[in-house]
């Protein structure tokens, strides 16, 4: 299964609603919604909501990175919410937790 991304303007703030496994070819994906992102006026706060992925490679985290990286020097900033509870550990050892914020899935 690839990826699926939508992506709601809520006045300041956009939510990106992701699905699916992120391999290399959804990072690919990823990294195209989040260059639309950018472009123009960029929302005050991004939400990536990962509720429905249940992994995400190397390529997917460094776009992450890349897009949290380029977000901030536009003043805007990011959240990365509902993670399953393997991806949340991930995010965490990487101490990614330490750059924005990290939140596991709300029970």
């Amino acid at each position: 299964m690839g990826v699926e991304i939508e992506v709601a303007r809520e006045g300041t703030r956009a939510v990106v609603t992701v699905r699916g496994a992120i391999d290399e070819g959804g990072a690919e994906v990823m990294r195209q919604h989040f260059s639309e992102l950018l472009q123009g006026e960029t929302a005050e706060e991004v939400v990536l909501d990962m509720a429905g992925v249940s992994r995400i490679g190397s390529s997917g985290i460094g776009k992450i990175l890349l897009f949290y990286k380029n977000l901030g020097l536009r003043g805007g900033r990011l959240v990365v919410r509902n993670l399953e509870t393997h991806l949340y550990e991930l995010f965490r050892e990487l101490k990614l937790d330490t750059l924005f914020t990290v939140q596991g899935k709300q029970r």
